[in-house]
C-alpha cells in the first residue's frame, strides 16, 4: 500500500503552471503599466510553456546549478593514482 505522503512533495501549481512563476505579477502591482503586464505575462506563458515541456521552474535551476559545476570528476583511489600517472 503506497504511503499517503508521497504526493507531499509535488510543487505547488496553477492551471498547470508552477506558482513561482506567477511572482512577475507582484512587479506589474509595484510599477502598473502596460510594459510591464506584457513582461510579466510573458514570463508567465514561458514558463508555463516549458511546464508543459517537462521543464519546471526545479528543473531549468538544476541544470543551470549543473552546467555551473561542469563535468563529472571520477575519483580514484590513492592506488591507482599512484600506479597510474596522467
Amino acid at each position: 500500500m503506497p504511503s499517503i505522503w508521497r504526493a507531499a512533495s509535488e510543487p505547488l501549481t496553477a492551471l498547470g503552471i508552477p506558482v513561482s512563476a506567477y511572482l512577475p505579477l507582484f512587479g506589474w502591482m509595484y510599477f502598473p503599466s502596460w510594459l510591464t503586464f506584457y513582461v510579466a505575462a510573458g514570463v508567465i506563458i514561458t514558463f508555463g510553456i516549458l511546464a508543459k515541456l517537462g521543464w519546471t521552474l526545479s528543473v531549468c535551476w538544476n541544470k543551470f546549478l549543473g552546467f555551473l559545476r561542469g563535468g563529472v570528476i571520477y575519483a580514484r583511489p590513492w592506488w591507482f593514482r599512484k600506479r597510474f600517472r596522467d
